[in-house]
């Protein structure tokens, strides 16, 4: 089996080709002038894995092009799969979007993982994925590092983020919203004391930022000594980070799903566990 780097997840496929003892096929992506894009993957072995993260529509692209130039067994991972959040139909004569691309990529692999897709319902229209909890790991990377508190940023995250408190050890809550009025939300943590104390919001995804800005804002308020947000999927669209930190969270801290500066954490060996068990 040769593993194959999509220009979206070269290091954490480099790491899953490291924890397989599996080669990296020869492969060459690019862009013609008009804008259309080019795979071409060297590679005679008869059972491929793919590794490709969705974080624009050219990261799907390369990923549909790359299934289409092998032969024999594919394996597709996508660690962040995109699209996850339009999982329904929201308004009359909306697309479900995660459909059409679960169909397109499933038309060709044999089996898909994906690192804690976005909702039960954008799993719903799979029918060859196994998705991977990633939560444990953010709980691990905070385990030896001190008194702190892990906060959901609403009641709907709250079981991840007892999942990944659990591996912590440290204590964990969500955060409530509260409308003061048409233009203003307050954030509040629904039990714990914070003031003076080190809290961590945790999520699934960032992707523009506004809740963890807005709830870090609060809990400096309220008197958190410091504040810092960790996530599975760093999507930080529209300059989120430098917004962030101009909040005054101290640190984002992310998994190499979408890989950038604040991916300290890697979820290589957990998929490469899961990929055994296939």
């Amino acid at each position: 089996m040769d593993i194959i780097a999509c220009p979206s997840s070269p290091l954490l496929a480099k790491r899953i080709a490291e924890s397989l003892k599996l080669n990296i096929a020869e492969v060459e992506f690019k862009r013609f002038p008009d804008g259309e894009l080019y795979a071409r993957i060297n590679s005679s072995e008869d059972e491929h894995l793919v590794v490709c993260s969705l974080r624009s529509n050219e990261d799907l692209i390369f990923l549909i092009l790359s299934m289409e130039a092998l032969k024999g067994k594919i394996y597709t991972v996508v660690p962040y799969m995109g699209y996850a959040r339009q999982d329904k139909v929201f308004l009359s004569g909306e697309a479900v979007s995660i459909r059409a691309v679960a169909k397109i990529i499933e038309n060709y692999a044999e089996k898909v993982l994906t690192v804690n897709i976005h909702s039960k319902d954008a799993a719903s229209h799979f029918t060859k994925l196994k998705d991977v909890d990633a939560m444990p790991l953010i709980g691990n990377y905070y385990a030896e590092k001190g008194d702190l508190i892990m906060l959901a940023p609403d009641k709907g995250s709250l079981e991840r983020v007892k999942v990944a408190a659990k591996s912590a050890g440290c204590e964990w809550d969500y955060l409530e919203k509260k409308r003061i009025d048409a233009y203003t939300v307050e954030f509040y943590p629904k039990k714990v004391e914070i003031e003076n104390r080190r809290v961590v919001i945790v999520d699934d995804i960032i992707s523009t930022g506004g809740t963890v800005i807005e709830a870090s804002k609060q809990l400096r308020k309220l008197g958190a000594r410091e504040v810092e947000t960790a996530c599975i999927h760093a999507v930080l669209a529209s300059f989120a980070a430098v917004r962030i930190f101009s909040s005054g969270v101290k640190e984002i801290v992310a998994t190499d799903t979408v890989e950038s500066i604040f991916s300290k954490i890697s979820v290589a060996e957990i998929l490469a566990s899961a990929l055994k068990d296939l």
